[in-house]
């Protein structure tokens, strides 16, 4: 019985692990991009830009992994960088929405 325990715990564990973290988008789609900046505030940004969109994703791993998961969703509508603009609390109060612009440059 611990055994099968033990194994389910595990294979709950692994699930979790692997979980989809999803990402609202709402804004224009471009050619991809090969490299993604990742500020936290648009005066850090030392570039001309335009925001092409608006992104949400919800913050269920670790402040690395929606970072990455924000990154590689940015290349794939062709933004140049990304503002993360701040976190809201969640109905549930168990996990936070991320909440962050797209930009794409204009001076390059």
């Amino acid at each position: 019985m611990k055994k099968q325990l033990l194994l389910i715990a595990g294979l709950c564990l692994l699930i979790s692990s692997c979980a989809i973290v999803p990402i609202t988008y709402f804004g224009d789609r471009l050619a991809p991009t090969t490299s993604v900046e990742i500020y936290y505030s648009a005066h850090d940004v030392k570039h001309e830009y335009k925001v092409i969109g608006h992104l949400t994703c919800q913050n269920f791993l670790d402040q690395e992994e929606v970072k990455r998961k924000l990154s590689d969703y940015g290349k794939n509508i062709g933004a140049d960088a990304i503002v993360i603009l701040g976190t809201d609390n969640a109905k549930n109060d168990q996990a936070a929405i991320v909440t962050a612009d797209a930009l794409k440059y204009t001076d390059k």
